[in-house]
């Protein structure tokens, strides 16, 4: 299995994985590469993937995207995160993948950027989000293939394809 993710430049991916780390460390909660899901979970060969997003980036130029709020979830892929707001970039790439990928598997697109995975109580979730001070964009650079397991710590990029620089 494989999800197609958004990643950032080098100084928002160091940011915000600091991030990351600063509060998995504190929950004892499994570290991971900040990203943005672009489409979840695709039981596809790694080969058609490749084809798919090189036509699917073609062209295609790094962008900023926004902060909207920080929020909190029961779900375990959103336990704490950053909402972001929507671009008429993101939705695009996002579609021209649907199309490839529908038929496989279905995929809600909801823009966030995880900070935690881990099941926590809701007065936890809100004591993250109050100490917080996260900044209002980032950049996105990237699009990359992660192999998907189970296990957050066994998570892999296999492939990383740069989008032009604007």
């Amino acid at each position: 299995m494989h999800a197609i993710w958004f990643t950032f430049s080098k100084n928002d991916r160091e940011y915000l994985k600091n991030t990351i780390d600063e509060i998995s460390e504190k929950y004892h909660a499994p570290k991971f590469e900040p990203h943005i899901t672009v489409y979840g979970l695709i039981d596809t060969e790694i080969n058609e993937i490749d084809k798919i997003m090189k036509e699917v980036i073609l062209n295609q130029n790094s962008f900023l995207v926004q902060k909207s709020e920080i929020l909190q979830s029961e779900e375990l892929w959103k336990t704490v995160f950053i909402e972001l707001k929507s671009n008429e970039q993101m939705e695009l790439i996002h579609k021209n993948f649907k199309k490839h990928f529908d038929r496989v598997s279905r995929y809600q697109f909801k823009p966030h950027i995880s900070l935690i995975y881990k099941i926590l109580p809701i007065k936890e979730k809100m004591k993250i989000i109050n100490n917080l001070d996260i900044k209002n964009e980032f950049q996105v650079s990237k699009l990359a293939i992660q192999k998907f397991s189970p296990d957050i710590k066994k998570w892999k990029i296999v492939k990383e394809y740069n989008l032009k620089n604007n």
